[in-house]
């Protein structure tokens, strides 16, 4: 029986395996010195001073949105709808205005939509973040023209080779990222007052003190433990490899599918090539997919739209582009474990059923 092709497919070599073991033997499985040198060889990816490993991305923007509440108050988010909800659930949580954002042509958060909403939905009275998404792993935003004022708070959850100007910046590690753990995030910044407040937030807002600790500050249960870290750290010299293997099995399937079917998101040089997002033609998706997975396939999705769904949605707000393109995203495998064989399969299934079209 020919072995499913996996959209995404996580494996654990010799390296993480010796990692593991070793963490198990020390039995420091909480947070320890494998979180610190995670910490420190991420700076090579962030390219920022500071970087704070806690349990999820979700945490990190939990932990962030709690700080932009006990240092500005309420804000106004601007934040594309095509998007994963934990970020602008965490924002929605904290009391801050969420405001949403339509998609470029390659999905990407729209300053031109920005601007036209930015001063019939804000107050001189509110501080502006925008949280701009790295969809599919591109590691900056063409055009990315702000009016100045604004926090910039990057969801690079696909992305761990960003380029993009940022002051805060967020990062996935869970079971399907480019590098990956069981969970597991990261929060980046050049700020020490906000790395002091992230460090101590992830702790349940503890201090040490003596032999016992003093409770400072609001927090939570959100750091990254040892045993994650310890997998985290196996991959960030291989990272950068699988990345040009995921490059070049993206760009084989681009240069071998059928026009017929439609446009690849197109990736940048320091894309981590997440995922290979095909934009259909015609609204095809659903059909697609199950074809696909007729022919044992993974294809899948990402997202639909925040403000389309029961408990986001706030009467009529149409974002015209996103509306127009998420029923004709489909993302292909394109992970580093497929063979020249399962790419061929990829191809040959997607060109086979544009032809029956």
């Amino acid at each position: 029986m020919k072995q499913a092709i996996k959209c995404f497919r996580p494996s654990i070599g010799a390296e993480e395996q010796k990692n593991i073991y070793e963490c198990l033997q020390s039995g420091e499985l909480g947070f320890g010195k494998e979180v610190i040198k995670f910490e420190e060889g991420f700076k090579n990816f962030s390219n920022k001073k500071f970087n704070v490993g806690v349990s999820s991305a979700s945490a990190a923007a939990y932990i962030l949105f709690a700080y932009f509440k006990r240092k500005y108050g309420i804000c106004d988010v601007y934040v594309p709808s095509l998007a994963f909800t934990s970020p602008v659930w965490a924002a929605k949580e904290h009391g801050h205005n969420i405001i949403f954002v339509d998609v470029d042509e390659n999905l990407l958060f729209s300053c031109e939509d920005y601007k036209s909403k930015r001063y019939p939905n804000s107050t001189w009275l509110r501080k502006t973040i925008v949280m701009p998404i790295l969809y599919g792993g591109v590691s900056n935003i063409p055009n990315f023209d702000l009016i100045g004022d604004e926090i910039v708070v990057v969801d690079s959850a696909h992305c761990i080779t960003p380029k993009i100007k940022s002051d805060f910046i967020f990062f996935s590690f869970h079971s399907l990222k480019p590098i990956c753990m069981s969970n597991g995030g990261m929060i980046s910044c050049n700020n020490e007052e906000s790395d002091q407040y992230f460090r101590k937030y992830r702790n349940f807002g503890r201090e040490n003190k003596e032999q016992t600790y003093d409770i400072i500050q609001e927090g939570f249960n959100f750091y990254l433990n040892n045993l994650n870290a310890s997998l985290g750290l196996a991959q960030i010299e291989k990272a950068f490899k699988n990345i040009q293997t995921r490059k070049r099995n993206y760009l084989e399937i681009e240069d071998t599918t059928t026009e017929k079917a439609g446009r690849f998101l197109q990736h940048d040089e320091n894309s981590s090539y997440y995922l290979s997002t095909l934009i259909l033609n015609k609204q095809k998706q659903r059909e697609l997919i199950n074809f696909m997975s007729e022919s044992g396939i993974q294809a899948s999705y990402h997202y639909p739209p925040l403000h389309m769904t029961k408990f986001y949605k706030r009467g009529p707000n149409p974002l015209e582009n996103t509306e127009k393109i998420y029923k004709r995203i489909v993302n292909l495998p394109i992970h580093q474990n497929l063979s020249d064989g399962q790419l061929n399969d990829i191809v040959k299934c997607v060109n086979t059923f544009f032809k029956e079209q």
